[in-house]
């Protein structure tokens, strides 16, 4: 299919909504593993089902490989063709818009059909000159769309039927909704591929006490949407634009994967350093939730939580948006992040867990954003957590104002905690005036304090 005469090409953006109530609506974490491999690159897998019947249309949907982004060239004019894809967005050119409009009822319907209940956001516009000029234009009207766009739901059930009490969705005969079950297929088939490990998760969570003690992290980059913006200002040609997005993606993509998957392999093997006493009752795991970018949540054994969190602010801190390690490319474009980090029972409801521990990386965000705490435009890297207890930790605020404050009002609080780098160090050595880091650092949120302080008390025990 060629591009049709007298109409031109057409930039589309695609955003599934309600991805995180999605994945935690249910309690059990197993569920919301479900729902993360269900939702694993559905946008892509959506638009390469739409397409498989489509004749005579020419594609190109890879915009990168192992080796790193492939070039694209506005001179190659494909019918379809994926420009990049970052931030839980998916951005498409099509030849025309009649075409635009078909794949996108064919993805709309895929997405319905694989996860049951997840609606499909589409906004488009016709291809300008100006790359800058197009995403602001594309972005705002899918800030529109969204605005606009009813939740629409699956119909509930019917007063004489049994219903899910979680999700409020009709039970079908096998035991579950639709939606749950489909979760469960998506995790068990996983389990054929992760067999041992999966086994060895189950029989740690079902256990009573003290050690069957679980932490969800929430980790999310600071800074993103202002780094990205810096980095592409300049370039307004198509191919430039479009080749920098594509860079910033891959590398966003890679780097938060790679750094994940060594945490993850660095503290499953650690456990082989412990004393053989603690090996019989400590078993070390580190399962993902979602790993999406810059977005990344896990679930692990309750002793490492803040350990790998502090791996974590430490080597992702090596990488940078371009992809480059020099002292420019760090500073200019290096990566940080933000962790909230909930500690519960294996029997406490998951999804209200995640939703401390996504309140607790809220409160270290403000605390990083603050301009004491901040080099210039660069933000530290902190860490809040919290123990639940009960279910009333959703009234997250609230309950630190109650259970954090003296009756004369003063704040017990120190947390959240500034988790010091080589990279602060450095900047802080290459500075005669210390930065906003080095005064984290030495103050009484400092991480390497609190480490200390428990330290200490251990010790006292």
């Amino acid at each position: 299919m060629s591009e049709m005469n007298g109409e031109k090409r057409v930039l589309a953006l695609y955003d599934v909504r309600g991805i995180q109530s999605y994945i935690f609506r249910r309690k059990r974490v197993k569920d919301a593993i479900g729902a993360s491999k269900l939702i694993e690159n559905i946008v892509s897998n959506a638009l390469k089902n739409a397409i498989e019947n489509e004749e005579k249309v020419t594609c190109q949907l890879e915009w990168y490989d192992d080796s790193g982004i492939k070039k694209y060239k506005s001179t190659d004019k494909k019918d379809i063709e994926v420009l990049f894809i970052g931030g839980g967005n998916a951005y498409v050119m099509f030849s025309n818009e009649e075409l635009c409009k078909k794949i996108n009822r064919k993805m709309s319907y895929y997405i319905l059909k694989n996860t049951y209940s997840l609606p499909l956001a589409i906004a488009y516009i016709d291809q300008g000159n100006l790359y800058a000029e197009d995403y602001k234009k594309l972005n705002d009207k899918m800030n529109q769309v969204k605005a606009d766009m009813p939740m629409t739901k699956p119909l509930g059930a019917l007063p004489i039927m049994k219903t899910e009490l979680e999700t409020g969705y009709p039970m079908s005969n096998e035991g579950g909704s639709t939606e749950t079950l489909l979760k469960k297929n998506a995790v068990d088939s996983s389990e054929k591929r992760e067999n041992q490990q999966e086994k060895d998760f189950e029989s740690y969570i079902s256990q009573k006490g003290v050690d069957s003690m679980l932490a969800v992290v929430h980790i999310d980059g600071n800074s993103m949407g202002i780094r990205i913006r810096n980095y592409i200002k300049d370039k307004t040609d198509y191919s430039e634009a479009v080749n920098a997005m594509r860079t910033v993606s891959y590398h966003i993509k890679k780097s938060y994967r790679t750094v994940f998957e060594g945490m993850k392999q660095f503290f499953e093997t650690s456990s082989e350093r412990l004393p053989e006493f603690e090996k019989k009752k400590t078993n070390l795991f580190v399962r993902e939730i979602l790993v999406a970018g810059d977005d990344v949540t896990y679930v692990c054994n309750a002793k490492i939580a803040l350990a790998t969190v502090e791996y974590f602010c430490r080597e992702i801190t090596k990488y940078s948006l371009n992809g480059e390690t020099d002292d420019k490319s760090i500073k200019d474009y290096g990566f940080s992040v933000c962790a909230g980090v909930a500690y519960f029972g294996s029997h406490f409801p998951f999804g209200t867990a995640y939703k401390v521990a996504e309140a607790c990386c809220h409160s270290a965000k403000e605390k990083a954003k603050k301009k004491e705490n901040r080099d210039g435009d660069r933000i530290g890297n902190f860490v809040d957590f919290h123990i639940c207890r009960n279910v009333h930790a959703l009234n997250f605020k609230e309950m630190r104002m109650r259970e954090y404050r003296t009756s004369h009002g003063e704040n017990l609080l120190i947390r959240p905690y500034f988790v010091r780098t080589e990279i602060d160090s450095e900047a802080d050595e290459k500075t005669e005036n210390k930065s906003g880091f080095d005064t984290a650092a030495n103050s009484c949120y400092s991480f390497e304090k609190f480490k200390s302080a428990v330290n200490h008390f251990q010790d006292e025990r």
